[in-house]
């Protein structure tokens, strides 16, 4: 597996918020590269560091008389890695920013969870920067191995693996972590075999509206239980949840959020698909497609704008609507052909929503013009179009 550390799409944003904010909080999904890409930002930084990881008992027994250590380290960044297993750690930070509010005191690594999100919004309000890391995109391979980053996901040590059984083995490893371990870890009181039935069940509705009564039944679970299984996957960065937009517009919408894995390899590998022949010719293909285009904005956009999907209850329908303050910015259309047609649905819904930017998003099609006021782009040209819209 290649050591070299690639350069990460947040790494300019992040090297701002150091010198900017006290202190700085990297939330990512466990293994998505928050240690190494700490390492890249320090060094980017140009400061002397001082690192602890809390999954270590010699830097918890550093951190026995925390305050008075901390202070005797005030001069460097401090990196605490896996931040979440200490949330008593989020006042005394409070106090010792309070006390000198130099920036780039201290940068936060943690695994998104009810625990950190609470406790850090109580503690450090006004005085940390949040970044998501997500996994790798596209931004960050070449763009021969657009296909692999689909098939096996971003997170490094899948995507950097030697063969797609490789990742694939690693990608299940990880999902059995996260099932049997890394809730509890994270705080969450949940059964391991529920964990399993929800996240199989959720790789069979990906990129669907969510029927929550349809989802309790076929496992065996009350509303209530799923809705809290939801939030906390959401919370963990394994899920993304689209919601529908229904602003101003005098139709019957749908209302029920889609529900995408946030990665593709996690989702491939609950659908034990392995390879890209299978992938291309499986019945999942094009809402796989879709999730990794959506997640693939989502990680550009970094913030910059809310995402939505449009469907009304007579067919007409859009997979990604890029807003801001619920206004529409960019429509978009996504399809897994190079020579792509609308349906009537899609025509009504480019007409209903009337955003300024219209596109059809095809995997590496030419850009050109579909007819009124739509655009075909490929992916590669996606982000020229962006760019624009968002100025």
């Amino acid at each position: 597996m290649p050591t070299r550390l690639r350069t990460r799409y947040l790494q300019a944003d992040a090297l701002a918020a150091v010198k900017r904010a006290p202190a700085v909080g990297i939330l990512g999904a466990r293994q998505v590269g928050k240690t190494a890409f700490s390492k890249q930002l320090a060094k980017a930084a140009q400061r002397e560091v001082l690192y602890l990881d809390l999954e270590s008992p010699a830097a918890l027994e550093r951190l026995r008389d925390a305050e008075a250590f901390l202070h005797e380290h005030r001069k460097k960044l401090v990196v605490i890695d896996e931040v979440q297993r200490k949330p008593d750690l989020f006042p005394l930070l409070r106090s010792l920013i309070d006390r000198d509010r130099r920036a780039g005191r201290f940068l936060l690594l943690g695994s998104s969870s009810p625990e950190i999100v609470r406790s850090s919004a109580e503690s450090l309000a006004g005085r940390i920067a949040y970044l998501d890391l997500y996994p790798f995109c596209l931004h960050e391979v070449a763009q021969r191995d657009r296909d692999k980053l689909w098939l096996r996901g971003g997170f490094p040590r899948a995507f950097l693996a030697q063969s797609d059984a490789s990742a694939a083995t690693w990608t299940q490893d990880y999902l059995r972590d996260f099932t049997e371990r890394e809730m509890r870890v994270l705080g969450l009181n949940a059964d391991p075999k529920d964990t399993r039935a929800m996240l199989a069940m959720l790789a069979t509705v990906h990129g669907a509206p969510l029927n929550m009564s349809m989802i309790a039944k076929s496992i065996g679970m009350t509303g209530p239980t799923v809705k809290r299984y939801l939030s906390w996957f959401e919370q963990a960065m394994l899920i993304n949840v689209l919601p529908s937009y229904h602003m101003n517009l005098r139709k019957r919408l749908t209302t029920a959020p889609k529900v995408y894995f946030a990665d593709t390899g996690l989702l491939h590998s609950q659908l034990r698909i392995n390879d890209l022949a299978s992938l291309r010719s499986g019945i999942v293909a094009g809402n796989s497609w879709e999730g990794f285009v959506i997640q693939q904005v989502r990680a550009w956009l970094k913030g910059r704008a809310e995402l939505h999907y449009f469907r009304t209850h007579d067919g007409s329908e859009l997979d990604l609507l890029i807003t801001r303050s619920l206004r529409p910015v960019v429509a978009l259309e996504i399809k897994t052909t190079n020579s792509p047609s609308l349906s009537k649905g899609n025509q009504l819904a480019f007409e209903a929503v009337k955003a300024p930017v219209q596109l059809i998003v095809t995997p590496t099609s030419d850009d050109f013009p579909y007819g009124k006021g739509i655009r075909v782009c490929s992916l590669g040209t996606l982000w020229g179009h962006l760019e624009r819209a968002l100025r």
